[in-house]
C-alpha cells in the first residue's frame, strides 16, 4: 500500500513538473523614438505584471501596422519561430497609421482570450482602455490604463458571459492535487499540439505570401521592359502589328493591376486582426494561392506579347524590304 502511494505521489510530482511552464525572465521593453511617454509611469504600471514574471513590450511609433508589430516582437525576442513567448504581453500603437494592437502569450489566455460579448477581452481592453487615451493625446495614460486593465483581468478573469470569476476555493490536497496535475499535463500536451499546428499554418502562409510577392516583382520588371520596347513599335513593325501588340499588352497590364490590388487587399484584411485565428490564417493562405494562379495566367499573357515581338523581329530580319513596303502601304 505504501509503495502504491509513493508511486502515485511520484507520478503526481512528475506531472506537475510537466504541466508547469518555465518561468520567463521578467523584463520591460519600451520603444518610443520621439520620447512622448513617461517611462517612470510605465514602469510603475507594468510592475504588477513584471512581478508575475511577465515580459512586457510597449511600442509607440508614427508609422506601422501588423507586419511591423510582428517584426519588432521577433527582433526583441518576444516571438521566436512564429510563436509568442508564454508570458509575453505587448501593446503597439502607430499614431499616423491609426493602428493599435495587443498581443500576448498563452500564459494569459484565461484573462485575455476570453470572449466577452461580440469580442474578446484583449480587444475590449484595446478599444475601451487604450484607444480613448490615444484619441485625447494622453499617450502615457493610454498605455498605463491598458496595463492596469490587463492586470485586473489577470486578477479577476472574465467569464464568457462577461461576469467576473473570483477563485475563492483553493485546491484540496491529496486526490484533487493529483487530478489537477493530470489535467495540467493534458492541457500542456494540447497547447503544444495547437502551437505546432499554428506554427505550420503560419509557415505555409509566409511561403504563399512571399511566393506571390516574388512573382509580382518579377512580372513588374517584365512589364517595364515591355513598356520600354513598346516605345519603338511604331518604327519597327507594320501598323496592324503595332495595334495588335498594343491591345494584347494593355489587356495583360490591366489583369496585372487586378492581381496587385487583390494581393494588397489580402494583406490589409489580415492586418486588421491583432491576433488572427487559425482559420483566418488558413483562409488568407488559400487566397494567396488563388492570386498566384491569376498571376501565373497573366504571366502567360505577357509571354505571348513577348513572343509576338520576337516573331516580328525575326520576320524583320528575314525580309526587311517586304516590311518596309508594307509599312508604306
Amino acid at each position: 500500500m505504501v509503495r502504491v502511494l509513493l508511486r502515485l505521489v511520484a507520478a503526481a510530482f512528475l506531472l506537475l513538473l510537466l504541466a508547469t511552464p518555465v518561468l520567463a525572465q521578467s523584463r520591460l521593453v519600451i520603444t518610443d523614438p520621439d520620447s512622448r511617454l513617461d517611462r517612470a509611469a510605465l514602469e510603475r504600471a507594468a510592475a504588477p505584471l513584471l512581478r508575475r514574471d511577465a515580459e512586457v513590450a510597449i511600442y509607440l511609433l508614427d508609422e506601422g501596422g501588423a507586419a511591423d508589430f510582428q517584426t519588432r516582437l521577433t527582433r526583441d525576442g518576444f516571438v521566436s519561430g512564429g510563436l509568442r513567448r508564454t508570458k509575453m504581453i505587448a501593446i503597439y500603437v502607430a499614431l499616423d497609421s491609426r493602428f493599435s494592437a495587443i498581443q500576448y502569450g498563452d500564459g494569459w489566455n484565461a484573462a485575455l482570450d476570453v470572449p466577452v460579448g461580440d469580442t474578446k477581452n484583449y480587444d475590449l481592453i484595446r478599444t475601451q482602455s487604450l484607444n480613448p487615451g490615444l484619441s485625447s493625446g494622453d499617450y502615457t495614460s493610454a498605455f498605463t490604463t491598458a496595463l492596469g486593465a490587463i492586470e485586473a483581468a489577470i486578477v479577476s478573469p472574465p467569464s464568457p458571459n462577461g461576469s467576473i470569476n473570483v477563485d475563492t476555493v483553493p485546491l484540496a490536497a491529496g486526490g484533487l492535487t493529483l487530478a489537477a496535475a493530470v489535467a495540467g499535463g493534458v492541457v500542456v500536451v494540447n497547447r503544444r499540439r495547437a502551437a505546432k499546428t499554428r506554427a505550420e499554418a503560419e509557415r505555409q502562409h509566409k511561403e504563399a505570401r512571399e511566393g506571390v510577392a516574388v512573382l509580382i516583382t518579377g512580372m513588374g520588371q517584365r512589364f517595364r521592359n515591355a513598356d520600354e520596347k513598346a516605345r519603338y513599335d511604331a518604327v519597327s513593325y507594320a501598323p496592324a502589328d503595332v495595334e495588335r501588340l498594343k491591345r494584347a499588352q494593355a489587356a495583360a497590364q490591366a489583369r496585372f493591376a487586378q492581381v496587385q490590388t487583390q494581393f494588397d487587399d489580402i494583406g490589409e484584411q489580415l492586418e486588421r486582426y491583432a491576433k488572427p485565428e487559425l482559420a483566418q490564417i488558413n483562409a488568407t493562405t488559400a487566397a494567396y494561392d488563388q492570386v498566384r494562379a491569376l498571376a501565373e495566367a497573366v504571366a502567360q499573357d505577357l509571354s505571348a506579347v513577348e513572343q509576338m515581338r520576337l516573331e516580328l523581329d525575326a520576320l524583320a530580319r528575314q525580309a526587311p524590304e517586304e516590311i518596309a513596303r508594307v509599312k508604306k502601304s
